[in-house]
C-alpha cells in the first residue's frame, strides 16, 4: 500500500478511506483494467469493416492493452480461478469481455468468414491463443508479427491438409 500511496500521491488514511484493503484494490484495479479493455473491444468491432477484419482488431487491442501491462496480466490470471466470494464478479466482468468477442465470431461465421464450429468454444480458443502469446512472448517478440501468428492460427489453423486428413477422427461405419 506504501507503494501505492507513493505512487498517487495522496495519503494512506485516503487510501484506506476508498480501500479498506489490498484485496479491495486489488478488485478494483482488475475489474476496471478488464472493463477498460472490454470498452476498448467493444469501439474496435463497432465499425462497418468485415467480420474477419474484426477479429484482427480484437487481436491486436488485446495484445496492445497486455503489451506494457505485464505485472496487470499476471495478477489478474494468478487469481482468476479462485474460488472466492470475488468468484461471481470476476466470472461478470470476463463473461462482458467475451461476449464482445463470441457476437465477432457469430458475425464471422455469419458472413462465412470461418467455420461454422461452436462460438462459445471458439471464443474462448481465441481468448486462449491471446493469452498464451501474452504469457510466453520473448523480449524480442514483435508485435505486429504475433498480431499476425494468432489471426493466422485462429482463422487457419497451423495443419497442412495432409496433417489434418492424419489427425482427422477415425470416421465410424453405420451399422447394417
Amino acid at each position: 500500500m506504501d507503494h501505492v500511496v507513493a505512487a498517487c500521491g495522496v495519503g494512506k488514511g485516503t487510501l484506506y478511506r476508498y480501500f479498506p484493503s489490498k484485496q479491495e484494490l486489488y478488485l478494483a484495479v482488475m475489474f476496471d483494467g478488464i472493463a477498460h479493455l472490454r470498452r476498448e473491444l467493444e469501439a474496435a468491432v463497432a465499425t462497418d469493416e468485415a467480420p474477419a477484419r474484426k477479429i484482427r482488431h480484437i487481436v491486436e487491442r488485446t495484445l496492445a492493452y497486455f503489451w506494457d501491462r505485464r505485472f496487470f496480466f499476471a495478477l489478474i490470471h494468478r487469481n482468476e480461478h479462485k474460488p472466492d466470494g470475488e468468484a461471481r464478479e470476476w466470472v461478470r466482468h470476463r463473461a462482458a469481455l467475451a461476449r464482445v468477442v463470441q457476437e465477432t465470431v457469430e458475425g464471422a461465421m455469419a458472413a462465412g468468414h470461418v467455420r461454422r464450429v461452436n462460438a462459445r468454444i471458439a471464443t474462448e480458443m481465441l481468448l486462449g491463443l491471446m493469452r498464451g502469446v501474452n504469457r510466453y512472448r520473448a523480449e524480442d517478440d514483435r508485435f505486429e508479427d504475433l498480431v499476425t501468428a494468432v489471426v493466422d492460427v485462429f482463422m487457419c489453423g497451423i495443419g497442412t491438409p495432409a496433417g489434418r486428413r492424419i489427425a482427422a477422427a477415425p470416421r465410424r461405419r453405420a451399422r447394417a
